[in-house]
């Protein structure tokens, strides 16, 4: 064979069937990328389709259509411009007053290097161009096919004809009520998990849907249900439902405070929401998780004073105080609020208290100050065993100030005879040390301060000297802080 043929048989492109449809699949999807990206950024979804591919007519309420038409608009007092030969008013903008604008025309006038480069608008040209873009009247056929089908319970069947009923005509009623009807689907077949993601779907779609009454109540009873399935006898901990299609796969009841969250914050100020807060403190209760109750019944008193809970929120609220604190080495925070809400509960709710609650909140009561003066006496302690032994004669002082006549105020006063020629902190060693290491400005400035010089408050001598002073002997001066 010669030089030639043998060169260029073996530089010539060897093509398998296999190559041969890579290739001609890989032009195809090129082609129609760049037909769909050169649409999207040239012309609106209405006109995106087979039969009018070479036609540009700038849709209703977009910015071209205005310039072309604004000549012709007349303005009615309340309602917005009329532009002749178009449905609907306008305004300043020719954007519709009476109804949604649609997605295209915001990408279309939103600017930027690619202002029509809209991921959705693309997919909505691409239905449109196979027949199943926007028709309202396939949405009615589809939505009464859907009824029909709720009506026989095929709820299977009629979701599918609801959501073909929503897709077809897109920010409308009909969509609302598929939506909606999406919903009550699965809950009348007992898939109440899949019914919640509908409800939450067609709330964040349409915040102010007038089905929100309606919805609500389900969320309520889909709540109300997991709340006592979870609580109702005993269950494996962490086990998975693998066979119950009314509950979740796990965490039964984290879906039903999820649930009572969302009748919260979808309806505020409707009549389930102070209902659902004491769902979710009572559930946090049970659980033993005290903290989160206690913040859910104090949410309760605060945001909703006129609900028919509160008597609830108060006694319910004061246990959950009460089962949090851990003992005296903790934090007491809890204990002075729970003896505020047990003297408000008194306050506010006595009448409604029989004689066997009022001896109990009684009981209570005196608990909580045993606890307290408990507390006092360990800071007491505390401080004694590091020798700071002013901070623990303060202790000490305000047990004997709150409870003069008890048994222990007599064991505080023979712990303060003994430490009673103690000093208040204890002595500094390696003084010579420390004053080599030079001082911050602001403990410089603090030094500066006449009141706290030599260790001593002036400021509360001067107090006792000027009680003792006679009538007419003048009090010392006060000195500047500055």
């Amino acid at each position: 064979m010669p030089t030639c043929e043998k060169t260029h048989h073996l530089f010539r492109p060897r093509l398998s069937w296999s190559n041969y449809v890579n290739a001609h699949c890989v032009v195809f999807l090129t082609g129609l990328s760049l037909m769909a990206g050169c649409t999207t950024i040239g012309t609106s979804p209405t006109e995106w389709s087979l039969s009018n591919t070479f036609r540009s007519q700038p849709e209703v309420g977009s910015s071209k259509w205005w310039e072309k038409h604004k000549s012709k608009r007349n303005f009615e007092v309340g309602k917005g411009y009329a532009v002749e030969g178009f449905e609907g008013y306008f305004d300043q903008n020719g954007r519709p007053i009476d109804r949604p604008v649609e997605r295209s025309i915001l990408a279309e006038d939103s600017g930027g290097l690619l202002p029509g480069f809209d991921p959705k608008v693309t997919y909505g040209k691409m239905k449109e161009a196979v027949g199943q873009g926007k028709s309202d009247e396939v949405a009615r056929e589809r939505f009464a096919e859907a009824e029909a089908s709720f009506a026989a319970e095929k709820y299977s069947k009629a979701v599918d004809h609801y959501r073909a009923a929503a897709a077809r005509w897109p920010r409308s009623e009909i969509e609302e009520d598929s939506l909606f009807m999406v919903g009550e689907c699965y809950f009348f077949n007992d898939r109440y998990l899949k019914a919640s993601d509908a409800y939450n779907v067609l709330v964040e779609k349409y915040p102010n849907s007038r089905h929100m009454n309606s919805l609500i109540e389900r969320m309520w009873s889909i709540g109300q249900y997991w709340d006592h399935e979870y609580f109702a006898g005993w269950k494996v901990p962490l086990s998975p439902n693998a066979y119950d299609k009314t509950r979740p796969t796990f965490d039964t009841a984290g879906h039903a405070i999820r649930m009572y969250e969302n009748i919260r914050l979808n309806d505020p100020t409707g009549p389930r929401a102070d209902d659902a807060i004491l769902a979710t403190a009572g559930i946090h209760f049970r659980c033993q998780r005290y903290e989160d109750a206690d913040y859910h019944y104090t949410l309760l008193r605060r945001e909703y004073p006129r609900s028919e809970f509160q008597f609830e929120a108060h006694l319910l609220g004061l246990q959950a105080k009460l089962r949090k604190y851990q003992g005296p080495n903790y934090d007491g925070k809890s204990l002075k609020e729970a003896k505020q809400l047990a003297l408000q509960l008194r306050r506010q709710f006595g009448s409604q208290l029989n004689a066997g609650e009022k001896e109990r909140l009684r009981i209570v009561q005196a608990e909580l100050n045993l606890q307290i003066v408990q507390r006092d006496i360990r800071m007491a302690e505390y401080y004694g065993d590091k020798k700071h032994y002013g901070a623990a004669r303060q202790y000490y002082a305000q047990v004997l100030e709150k409870f003069p006549d008890t048994e222990l105020a007599g064991q505080v006063r023979e712990r303060l005879a003994d430490i009673s020629d103690e000093p208040d902190e204890p002595k500094q060693r390696l003084t010579w040390l420390l004053d080599l290491v030079p001082q911050s400005r602001e403990r410089k400035r603090v030094a500066r301060i006449p009141e706290l010089q030599n260790g001593k408050t002036l400021l509360a001598s001067k107090s006792k000297v000027a009680e003792e002073s006679p009538a007419g002997v003048d009090s010392p001066p006060e000195t500047s802080t500055r």
